[in-house]
């Protein structure tokens, strides 16, 4: 991605991603609609995004790992803080098998996304073309496209049986 793209170009780039994520909260609501099982994507996402990528990023490059295993310790430095995170959330609240795959997949990607994230950031902190707006707005707008996959289910299930009800 261009360093000098606008916030709206960016986004423009990203759209696949929104769309898929859109679609992934649709398919969720029409496997089991109870509201736990999307939370616990979107909050899985948004913590390896925000909490477990750039922590990851953080330790990697902090300790000068960068370069053990040809570059390539990001892989198993990322799986491994997730299933520990993951385990451990597990265990302190009981999810079922389900909660769990679906936690360590979301987390996953999100940790994936935010130690690449971390990494543009500071590449690009002593430039001006770091856009503030793009750090802080997506991922809350790639929860809010899981979210509205979601919603947007139950609002055409909820449609369809009122105009069932009329036709009655």
């Amino acid at each position: 991605m261009n360093a000098q793209a606008s916030f709206t170009s960016r986004l423009g780039l990203s759209q696949n991603f929104l769309i898929v994520c859109f679609l992934t909260g649709f398919l969720i609501a029409l496997w089991n609609p109870h509201p736990r099982l999307i939370l616990t994507v979107a909050v899985g996402l948004l913590a390896g995004m925000l909490i477990l990528g750039p922590y990851s990023a953080v330790v990697l490059y902090t300790l000068g790992l960068q370069q053990f295993l040809g570059g390539h310790l990001r892989w198993p430095l990322c799986i491994f803080m997730v299933f520990s995170s993951v385990y451990l959330c597990n265990y302190l609240l009981g999810w079922k098998t389900t909660q769990f795959a679906l936690a360590s997949c979301s987390s996953l990607l999100g940790a994936i996304l935010g130690h690449d994230a971390t990494l543009a950031i500071l590449g690009l902190r002593g430039t001006h073309s770091l856009d503030s707006r793009m750090v802080l707005v997506f991922p809350l707008i790639t929860v809010l496209a899981l979210l509205a996959g979601y919603s947007s289910f139950g609002f055409a299930s909820g449609c369809y049986k009122f105009a069932e009800a009329l036709l009655r």
